[in-house]
């Protein structure tokens, strides 16, 4: 169901796999072989409009290592035991966390490689997460353009040009995600604002009405025009 709401009740858009991604699966106790999308390692974005879905495929992964009760419709949908969801928690308490490879260079020499704080900020937060998530062995991680802080994901090309690196603490996500998948984690990324990740996808998933489609073909072109902003 769309997250616009609405009262005018919801319609059924039953999923179809894009043929580039269909993966298929022997079920011995069911009897028969499942077939559908099969998202593979490394860096994978979900783009579209607002409302057409991004979110809810989302939503679906991030309790894949559940089991479901029969008939709640996500029994086959299924994730990595090791995937988390991460977002930003402002307020959130912060105890002896590296946050280093994403946050350094605080105002006033605030360590980062041992950072604690009583109210994190929303980039604080979410660098913490990612830390406790990997230490605890991680393997994949479930982002949310909605609920993550802007200024921890990206930083465009103006605003680099007016705050230099050496004033800015934050590595902004966009610039560690290879490092990540080159190391063996795998993200998995919902976006609809910023073109930037497209430069670093290895697959992209298009939602349209519900609907998926692969234009990682679209995605890798648009990202070879325009390239990544140089960190500045």
């Amino acid at each position: 169901q769309s997250g616009g709401g609405g009262g005018g009740g919801s319609r059924l858009v039953h999923f179809q796999s894009p043929e580039s991604l269909r993966v298929s699966f022997d079920l011995p106790n069911m009897g028969k072989t499942l077939s559908g999308i099969g998202i593979q390692k490394g860096v994978t974005l979900i783009t579209g409009g607002g409302f057409h879905g991004k979110s809810t495929v989302l939503a679906a992964l991030q309790v894949g290592m559940y089991n479901k009760v029969p008939g709640d419709g996500r029994e086959f949908c299924v994730c990595s035991a090791s995937a988390v969801k991460i977002r930003s928690e402002d307020g959130r308490n912060v105890s002896e966390v590296n946050i280093s490879p994403f946050i350094a260079n605080l105002p006033f020499g605030k360590n980062t490689e041992h950072f604690t704080t009583a109210d994190a900020s929303g980039s604080t937060s979410q660098a913490a997460n990612i830390m406790e998530a990997l230490e605890m062995g991680a393997k994949t991680l479930l982002i949310d353009e909605d609920t993550c802080a802007t200024n921890f994901m990206i930083r465009d090309d103006k605003m680099m040009r007016l705050v230099h690196k050496d004033k800015e603490p934050i590595t902004p996500f966009l610039y560690k995600i290879k490092t990540l998948a080159k190391q063996g984690i795998s993200v998995i990324l919902v976006v609809g604002s910023c073109g930037d990740f497209f430069d670093v996808a290895d697959t992209v998933i298009l939602m349209d009405s519900y609907a998926c489609r692969d234009v990682t073909e679209s995605g890798a072109s648009q990202g070879a025009l325009h390239g990544l902003p140089k960190l500045c």
